[in-house]
């Protein structure tokens, strides 16, 4: 950890990270004169489909002096929706902080971090680091990325995977072992998921199903991939990622576990930053199949539609295949066709999440809260209503869900959920579906 300096205290909101909190962490990293101090910052939010598990704002500060002092932060605490159990989220920032002082050469590139920092007994949280927007161009959701673009990262994230193969054994896991990183199909990811799933999925069902949603682009779930699809996935886990194991054949590296457009920021190529490319947030760290990263990429709305139709698709497929068997020494009995298995299995992550960790969002638009309150709640409000940021989320929303559509639709994945046996775990209480939303 990049530790708090002695006399400070870490804050608990983002309101603690002021002018007098930066004034004494830059004195404290030795990057401010003992005569000089932060006199104001000016801070700004980030989006809604950024800092689901935390909360995050971009700060500029100002200076008494002149100075070379760092002035551009982006800064994270604990969350203040909590979209998951609080001993859950802890988790996830615990690794949030460890992923931003891992050795860079095994490592996904990343911004400065000046405070890496937590304490559990007194609920504190900190992640402090260089605004990667002062250098380089973030990728949001706004603005989907292209072909070449996602063919560009694909040397680092092959060095990464190769890095970490077979991370589920022998000296790679123990690190990642004391972090409690597991394996996504693991008895207990899996677990955690059949708990807070449920609560999700039948609101999931109806809303990817009701035509006149602006969510769905015209193509309602129920007829395009099945009925109640997420329901159908939600009882089906423990068979569906049963594959993946690495008990069972399965390939296993370390995974980001949320690489997606606004977590990628896009900048020159320079000795800092020699990919041209870097990540944030890595609070969702996993470990599990080879194609798993390159999986969610593209297939969580952060690309255009041309980049995930089946043939480029195909084309950035092959071309990371090819030069992971180039560089790897444990799985050099690897085919493509399990490849392609492991990455049409691993495309559902964020669905996973959008479903589970969702659930209270589109719980909440039932008592017309939250930007799902369009669909779920009983006040008829509509898009006009929603406030900027809001609308900003249903556009990822949007933009996810074509793509998980057209990835599901092709690789069959209704048909092969149907014919895979119920789970036989405990699964969390169904949520029941009000009267005015069934039957729609």
């Amino acid at each position: 950890m990049i530790k708090i300096p002695e006399g400070m205290k870490l804050p608990t909101t983002l309101d603690d990270v002021n002018a007098a909190f930066m004034t004494g962490l830059l004195r404290g990293r030795g990057l401010l004169s003992a005569d000089n101090e932060v006199t104001s910052t000016d801070d700004q939010g980030v989006g809604m489909t950024a800092g689901y598990f935390s909360s995050i704002k971009r700060m500029k500060c100002h200076f008494k002096h002149p100075t070379d002092a760092p002035d551009s932060f982006v800064v994270k605490t604990w969350p203040d929706f909590e979209l998951a159990p609080k001993e859950q989220i802890a988790g996830m920032f615990e690794k949030d902080i460890i992923a931003y002082t891992m050795p860079s050469e095994t490592f996904y590139p990343r911004p400065q971090v000046y405070l890496a920092d937590f304490d559990a007994a007194e609920d504190r949280w900190a992640l402090l680091m260089d605004d990667a927007n002062a250098f380089g161009t973030q990728k949001l959701h706004e603005t989907e990325m292209t072909t070449e673009e996602v063919l560009h990262m694909v040397p680092k994230l092959v060095e990464v995977a190769v890095a970490w193969e077979g991370c589920h054994e022998g000296e790679k896991s123990k690190p990642l072992d004391q972090l409690g990183i597991v394996h996504w199909a693991s008895d207990e990811n899996l677990a955690a998921f059949r708990q807070i799933m449920p609560g999700g999925a039948p609101l999931y069902d109806i809303w990817t199903s009701m035509g006149e949603s602006t969510l769905i682009n015209g193509y309602p779930w129920d007829k395009e991939l099945g009925p109640n699809f997420s329901t159908l996935f939600t009882n089906k886990l423990e068979a569906f990622y049963e594959p993946i194991r690495p008990e069972n054949g399965g390939t296993c590296t370390l995974v980001h576990g949320d690489l997606r457009g606004d977590n990628l920021f896009f900048c020159p190529e320079s000795p800092a930053y020699p990919n041209g490319w870097l990540t944030i947030d890595f609070q969702l760290m996993t470990r599990g199949p080879i194609p798993s990263d390159l999986a969610y990429l593209m297939n969580t709305g952060t690309v255009l539609p041309e980049v995930y139709d089946p043939s480029n698709r195909d084309k950035i497929m092959a071309r990371f295949f090819e030069a992971f068997m180039d560089q790897t020494s444990l799985y050099k009995q690897y085919t493509y066709e399990q490849f392609r298995k492991e990455y049409m299995v691993m495309s559902t992550v964020l669905l996973i999440y959008y479903i589970g960790f969702g659930a209270n969002i589109w719980q909440a638009g039932l008592n017309n809260e939250q930007a799902s309150r369009v669909e779920m709640g009983d006040k008829g409000e509509t898009e006009a209503d929603l406030t900027p940021e809001e609308r900003r989320q249903r556009m990822w929303w949007r933009k996810a869900t074509a793509n998980f559509r057209v990835t599901f639709k092709d690789y069959g994945v209704f048909e092969q959920l149907s014919a895979m046996p119920d789970n036989q775990g405990e699964m969390g209480a169904w949520l029941e579906v009000p009267e005015r939303l069934r039957n729609r």
